[in-house]
């Protein structure tokens, strides 16, 4: 007996063929940025891409990349952004007028004991001791006037007092710590001033809807050279920054 002829399914019914159906699993999906919180959720910050080059090749071989989207950003996610670079930017401030209080507080009260130090050696050294001691406090008394409004010739003023120590031992060891610690916090300081400065430039770019990018090379840098001891702060930097330019 001869079968029956079979009839082709409709378009409708028939199976697609491999690869035809797209993907929907991020259809419903918040693509929203939330903000990094965790050590290991900062992306590094060398390592962010232009969020506005939106444009990515195809997966399908020999088929050219799509353009690089020209939507402008979202204004409430730079808003977002520009407010966690100035939280940032104060809080570096912040730390750095702390620091700094901090070393000349604790140098100055080395001073009182220092100099009632040489009070009790005045009488076992003789003049030249009294003249070399009494240069040194004249210069540290300087320092500890000024530093507030001209930190530069402060800490020339302690490098004087260094060098006029050199082979009389005039400065006890704990005296000689505070006022490198001086030293060390002035380096931070002129850092993290920079790095506040870029972290308000970038905010005030965000502001009119800016994105650039610039400075992150110095960023990186920056971090380096802030001395910044605390790991919580220094991801929120990062964060903040990854916030703002991150895909």
């Amino acid at each position: 007996p001869v079968s029956p002829p079979s009839h082709p399914a409709p378009a409708s019914s028939r199976a697609p063929p491999m690869g035809a159906v797209g993907c929907r699993c991020t259809d419903d999906v918040d693509t929203t940025y939330a903000e990094a919180t965790a050590e290991n959720d900062v992306v590094p910050i060398m390592s962010v891409a232009d969020p506005l080059a939106n444009g990515k090749p195809s997966a399908e071989a020999g088929e050219p990349a799509a353009p690089a989207s020209k939507q402008k950003p979202n204004p409430n996610r730079l808003a977002d952004a520009q407010k966690k670079l100035q939280t940032c930017a104060r809080a570096l401030r912040n730390r750095m007028a702390k620091e700094q209080s901090d070393v000349w507080k604790k140098t100055e009260a080395e001073f009182n004991v220092q100099k009632m130090i040489w009070q009790s050696l005045s009488l076992q050294r003789g003049e030249k001791h009294k003249g070399n001691a009494a240069m040194i406090q004249s210069k540290l008394e300087f320092a500890f006037a000024t530093h507030a409004t001209d930190l530069a010739k402060a800490i020339e003023a302690l490098d004087m007092c260094l060098k006029i120590n050199e082979g009389h031992d005039l400065l006890g060891v704990a005296m000689v710590e505070a006022m490198e610690s001086i030293k060390t916090a002035a380096v931070h300081a002129d850092a993290r001033a920079e790095l506040a400065n870029l972290l308000e430039k970038a905010a005030e770019e965000l502001a009119v809807g800016h994105v650039s990018k610039h400075g992150s090379n110095e960023l990186v840098q920056l971090l380096g050279d802030c001395g910044i001891q605390e790991p919580k702060l220094e991801t929120a930097i990062k964060s903040a920054w990854t916030f703002a330019y991150g895909e």
